[in-house]
């Protein structure tokens, strides 16, 4: 295992720190114990005498906070046809693998909005235990619906609730199992065979409950919301976050509240451009006909709530079909093309998102105290976002103060006191 008590400088980079703030050329980075130590010109900072130092040199390289995807689904794999069936042993061989496929391509945190069986829980145990290298997660154990198909067609996702009472048991269900947020259905879903996006699902009653038990420990709600009832409803329940939020953009005065009262948009995109772009064999005619007409809306109220103030977070709703683990950073060129510049996407993606996930006072930018979770690419993505989607410009992921990814050839020259024990080299296999 490294030695973290060493300090680790990582000099003559070009750091975009994800406070908005313009890239600063020629810094160096200190690293010590997990935590980012020192952020300045390399002039101001001198080790301690006789203080052993690992230093990298990373001229030309920029460097920024690893990204964060605040809604997958690390139990699914992209089929066409969106079901989640089968082994739970191989469901959980293959949620590690998806969580290290992420990790690679530079997600360093991940938010499960929805897992199987509690599956996720063990996983998320061995990585913090150190058997395994992956994400930080947060997990919100299985989301809570009123009865629904989605409950066969995505097994072990669903928590049927019917009612306040109901709603109140399932929430305590899940907080006891270990989630760090609820997950609810405010709307229908466009994977969700028999159902519709526009439909209302829980009821404003319903969702005040929920929001109502999971404050009582401090933890948010995420809801699940396409239409403006339905979002409506989850806004004045209290939510933190609306996934999705595909008609927001008809409804100025919601906006507005959701701008005034700091509630995230969690848009996913990506999740309709891998359904509607390219060659797509597989998939459902009714998945692909509700999508359709739900892609527009999507993009247009990311452009909106952006011009309203609404804060908005990267999410990519991995893993829908043929919307793999690995490429999310995908999402950050989807957000570019519904409006927002690209620094507005790389904030999305890291100091917008900690703040959704309520950790941004430790995770999510550069900046002296803060975990040292750190993506080093070989070009500048302000000009040109497909840096941060393409893993051959990623040449080193840090997590906690470690190199926990990177391609083998990009690696001569780091010490091996830097690499985490499990290490993710070469780049990501094909998809299953």
């Amino acid at each position: 295992m490294p030695d973290l008590t060493i300090p680790v400088a990582l000099k003559h980079v070009t750091l975009i720190d994800g406070t908005g703030s313009a890239p600063r050329e020629n810094v160096v980075i200190v690293l010590r114990e997990k935590r980012i130590d020192f952020v300045g010109d390399a002039a101001q900072w001198q080790p301690e005498e006789h203080e052993q130092v690992i230093t990298l040199d990373l001229s030309g390289r920029y460097v920024l906070p690893g990204l964060i995807d605040c809604h997958v689904h690390l139990a699914m794999d992209g089929p066409p046809d969106s079901r989640l069936q089968g082994d739970w042993a191989w469901t959980t061989l293959l949620m590690l693998k998806h969580a290290q496929n992420s990790l690679a391509a530079g997600v360093t945190t991940v938010r499960d909005v929805g897992g199987r069986h509690g599956l996720e829980f063990s996983v998320r145990r061995s990585i913090e235990q150190g058997l395994w290298t992956g994400p930080r997660m947060q997990l919100a154990g299985k989301l809570l619906s009123i009865t629904s198909a989605g409950t066969e067609y995505f097994d072990g996702m669903y928590r049927e609730a019917d009612g306040v009472e109901e709603v109140r048991k399932g929430v305590r269900e899940q907080l006891k199992a270990g989630a760090d947020l609820i997950k609810v259905m405010a709307t229908g879903a466009v994977l969700t065979p028999g159902e519709q996006p526009g439909a209302v699902q829980f009821d404003l009653d319903e969702l005040t409950v929920a929001v109502e038990e999971a404050s009582k420990v401090g933890k948010p709600v995420a809801a699940h919301a396409h239409a403006l009832e339905g979002i409506r409803n989850a806004v004045a329940a209290g939510v933190r976050t609306i996934e999705h939020g595909t008609y927001l953009n008809r409804d100025e005065r919601l906006m507005a509240t959701m701008a005034e009262r700091g509630i995230f948009l969690v848009p996913t995109l990506k999740a309709g451009f891998d359904i509607l772009q390219g060659d797509r064999p597989g998939i459902p005619a009714w998945i692909r006909e509700k999508m359709k007409t739900v892609q527009e809306d999507a993009l247009l109220s990311v452009r909106r709530a952006a011009e309203f103030g609404i804060p908005i977070a990267m999410g990519t709703d991995a893993a829908t079909p043929y919307n793999y683990h690995g490429d999310n950073a995908m999402e950050l060129l989807w957000m570019q093309q519904a409006g927002l510049s690209t620094m507005q996407a790389i904030i999305a993606s890291t100091a917008n998102a900690a703040r959704a996930l309520g950790w941004d006072s430790w995770l999510g930018t550069i900046e002296p105290g803060k975990v040292a979770d750190l993506l080093v690419v070989d070009g500048n993505p302000l000009d040109n976002l497909h840096l941060l989607a393409d893993r051959r410009h990623i040449e080193l992921v840090f997590k906690d103060g470690q190199v926990v990814a990177g391609p083998l050839s990009e690696l001569n020259g780091v010490p091996e006191s830097v690499l985490a024990g499990a290490w993710i080299c070469c780049g990501l296999p094909a998809p299953l």
